[in-house]
């Protein structure tokens, strides 16, 4: 059998061992499942391939911080002190671009490109899950080269120091959740 990924169409070569130990029949939809990792419990129908599992899981996070937006205090605190910014990420390996509108208390995001972007980032998709996720320096990303910047490099500071507190912010949340 031949899987084709939903999103970009390409073949699946390989699928998480997870999916192998977890074939299931879903008994609503008649359609079989697999537990896809960080993508969760996929239908044959909608199987992604590692790339655009990984891509879904970087505008989830988003999307988490989106939400994280209005439910936490701090963080909206910190977002009206903001003026409002565009930042627009490009991703290589694969190419995967999205954008974030933050500061006078929002942020939101959504896939694509947006015209009106005064940040510009590009970077490996490695590079991008480890900074949303804060589990590396971005500085040090910046100095080797692996993470390229244009626009204010004041807001550019702004813009990763907010994806940092976001991320603590979500850290404790899950600490305080599983105490």
């Amino acid at each position: 059998m031949s899987l084709k990924c939903s999103s970009c169409g390409r073949t699946v070569e390989t699928l998480p061992t997870k999916c192998g130990y977890s074939l299931t029949m879903n008994s609503e939809t008649n359609q079989w499942e697999c537990n896809m990792g960080n993508c969760g419990i996929i239908s044959f129908d909608n199987f992604l391939c590692e790339n655009c599992c990984i891509n879904k899981s970087i505008m989830k996070i988003n999307y988490d911080y989106q939400a994280l937006s209005m439910e936490n205090k701090e963080f909206h605190a910190e977002l009206k002190e903001l003026k409002h910014n565009i930042v627009q990420t490009k991703l290589s390996n694969p190419d995967f671009s999205y954008w974030v509108k933050f500061g006078d208390g929002d942020f939101k995001c959504g896939k694509g490109e947006i015209d009106e972007a005064n940040i510009k980032i590009s970077c490996p998709q490695e590079v991008i899950t480890k900074i949303l996720k804060g589990n590396t320096n971005v500085f040090s990303e910046f100095l080797s080269g692996n993470l390229n910047v244009e626009g204010d490099l004041q807001y550019v500071v702004v813009y990763f120091d907010l994806l940092n507190l976001a991320s603590e912010i979500n850290k404790e949340k899950v600490s305080v959740y599983n105490e």
